[in-house]
């Protein structure tokens, strides 16, 4: 792969893992392993200027909000910050700043961030970080944490905003994952995932059941109000009735042994401590240094995060298994002798692929090194001592049907589909997930039983329990009260919206944010089932792969026939057509940066009158927007003869 390719595959990759982790809260890869993706990123686009992208993750924040929630704008952007948990970055860092600098540190909060307005010492808008320049509103559920003050204590100034991080207790978050368990629901993968998931919830009494903490960090408008520094600004805080601990640091020089010092510390601490923390703040104290040294467009030039690196212990692979995902994905699966690792107890880990497997040469018996990466997944790093056996070998047939496996690329497939059972359940399991359909009460347990029972032999099947009363009841851990709990919710998982529906059908590739593109895009269940490759990947988001996947879906007779009966059975409430649809059968590219909008709200603006806006450049779009520092998309256009106009004319036609 060249280096132009890598580019854009990396921007890809990281723009996914951004929606994973901002707007579903389920990562899949540690912070160290983003972080290196990034990094590497980085350096290839400062190889290669003229491919300046201002979308590029690098040149950005976060992810594009849910649409479940409305949006706001923040008061300033919300910017990230340089991280990395190698010694030379921060001690670069340190080194950037001029001698005698006032340095304040605190512990890094691993939590939610979020923006709060206050009007005449009165909350009145809470916003999550999203794109970094667009947040969803929150309020509601911001207003049940008992350490965000209602009302400030006076005198207070007419306007004030403050930034801090919400986050759950770990004694809170276990208990949380065991009313889950109990339930026989999916326990959260980490306390930040809970306090996202809690926080984003659409029912404020959700987040108030939920054990949920504020921690301020950042008075945002300060210097409006007259301090020359952060430390003064937090100690405002404090007297307008915020709760800080006391774990700021303060330092009249940026001498590396102080920072160094207080790392270890930090790190130290962080075991007694009964809240997460990922690494350590620095942050030039005065605002007057800061306005000296500015900003990148992603992060601030004056702070930088030195993470701490992974929590490692060394324990004994038991067996390795192999696991079939709701894809027919064959997965290596080390079994572990527990052990304890920064807190949680660690049992099991993937080794995602046989590739992988024979790369660590980890087989039973061996004792591994195992880390808890970026404190949430754990992963085999390597093998300390060799036991007797030999690494397991990729199966020839699937370990649940005995189907013969199918190879691509590092991955081992189980062709079998929603005949095999461990896909069914899969498939079983997405579709009634919190994110999709909602209907509680179908954990994986009670699947698997109805399974065995006969009565879920396909996905649509859910759909005709209700008629099974009787049946259902005699069966362990059932009863009258948990079998109507359960028809209700299949009954009230009807008319749910149909970016739900899509993602609930379980297309490889299609998440929650792809789901929601299609739905805006194409309107209907309809026109996306009958759309053709090159239309689906004129969807922002998509791409040829993913459109590749939504076609054979929707082209396989067995999956559009189950799409079908499910889409009669479900009945999902269609994507409201724009009001003004004096634009409809136009097909916009925005490339380049505008200066008075973000891009998204831009594309939000001519899909309200009726347009349709793309990713890429086909022989569909009608109309290109180009802003500045426009990149190929503009040199495609021009070649394709395709009308190109700026952020003026285009705000012109839009009648602004």
């Amino acid at each position: 792969m060249n280096e132009l390719d890598r580019i854009q595959k990396l921007r890809e990759q990281i723009a996914r893992h951004n929606r994973l982790y901002y707007n579903q809260q389920r990562p899949l890869i540690s912070d160290a392993s983003y972080d290196a993706l990034l990094a590497e990123l980085k350096a290839l686009e400062e190889r290669h200027p003229e491919l300046a992208e201002p979308a590029s993750p690098t040149q950005t924040v976060g992810a594009k909000p849910s649409s479940a929630l409305a949006k706001a704008s923040h008061y300033r952007p919300m910017l990230s910050l340089d991280s990395s948990a190698d010694a030379a970055q921060a001690m670069a860092f340190l080194s950037s700043l001029p001698k005698g600098s006032e340095l304040l540190a605190q512990p890094k909060m691993d939590g939610l961030s979020v923006e709060l307005t206050y009007k005449n010492g009165a909350f009145t808008r809470g916003l999550t970080r999203g794109d970094g320049t667009t947040g969803e509103n929150v309020t509601a559920n911001l207003a049940t944490l008992r350490q965000i003050p209602q009302k400030l204590n006076q005198p207070c100034p007419p306007l004030l905003v403050v930034r801090g991080e919400v986050y759950m207790e770990l004694t809170g978050f276990e208990e949380l994952n065991q009313k889950l368990l109990n339930r026989d629901l999916e326990p959260f993968a980490n306390p930040r995932n809970a306090a996202a998931g809690a926080l984003r919830q659409l029912n404020p009494a959700v987040t108030a059941a939920r054990p949920l903490r504020f921690f301020p960090f950042e008075l945002v408008n300060a210097e409006e109000l007259g301090f020359s520094n952060d430390y003064l600004a937090l100690l405002e805080l404090r007297r307008l009735g915020f709760a800080l601990n006391d774990e700021y640091q303060l330092s009249r020089g940026v001498g590396p042994d102080f920072a160094a010092e207080l790392y270890q510390r930090y790190q130290k601490h962080r075991e007694s401590l009964n809240f997460e923390i990922d690494g350590m703040v620095l942050k030039a104290n005065q605002f007057s240094l800061r306005q000296e040294l500015g900003w990148r467009s992603r992060s601030p030039r004056w702070a930088f995060a030195w993470k701490f690196p992974p929590r490692q212990e060394v324990t004994k692979v038991d067996n390795i298994v192999v696991q079939v995902g709701r894809t027919g994905k064959l997965t290596p699966v080390a079994l572990l002798r527990p052990v304890d690792v920064g807190g949680v107890t660690i049992s099991r880990a993937t080794l995602h692929n046989f590739g992988e497997l024979t790369r660590l040469n980890v087989a039973p018996g061996d004792y591994v090194r195992l880390e808890r990466a970026g404190d949430v997944i754990p992963k085999v790093v390597r093998v300390e001592k060799k036991g007797a056996q030999e690494p397991v070998p990729a199966p020839e047939h699937c370990p649940i049907c005995h189907s013969r496996v199918v190879a691509k690329g590092a991955y081992h497939f189980c062709p079998n589909h929603l005949e095999c059972p461990a896909q069914l359940k899969g498939a079983i399991l997405h579709y009634v997930g919190r994110q999709a359909m909602d209907i509680e009460g179908l954990g994986e347990r009670k699947i698997k039983q109805l399974m065995e029972e006969g009565l879920l032999k396909s996905v649509a099947d859910i759909y005709q329990l209700p008629e099974h009363a009787q049946a259902i009841q005699k069966l362990p851990d059932w009863g009258p009260l948990s079998f109507n709990n359960l028809a209700q919710a299949i009954e009230r998982s009807r008319n749910r919206p149909l970016p739900n529906f899509i993602f609930a059908l379980g297309i490889e590739g299609v998440g929650q944010t792809t789901a929601r593109d299609l739905a805006e895009h194409f309107g209907s269940w309809q026109a996306i089932a009958k759309a053709n490759r090159e239309e689906l990947a004129l969807v922002p988001g998509v791409g040829g792969v993913v459109a590749a996947s939504i076609s054979a879906f929707f082209s396989h007779p067995h999956t559009a026939e189950l799409a079908a009966h499910l889409y009669h059975e479900a009945r999902p409430a269609q994507a409201t057509p724009a009001a003004d649809s004096s634009w409809q059968g136009q097909t916009l590219v925005f490339t380049g940066g505008l200066s008075s909008m973000s891009r998204d709200e831009a594309a939000k603006l001519a899909k309200n009158k009726g347009a349709k806006v793309a990713a890429s450049i086909g022989k569909q779009v009608t109309l290109v927007v180009a802003g500045v520092a426009a990149g190929g998309k503009l040199h495609k256009a021009q070649e394709l003869g395709i009308e190109i106009i700026d952020e003026k004319e285009f705000l012109a036609r839009l009648g602004n």
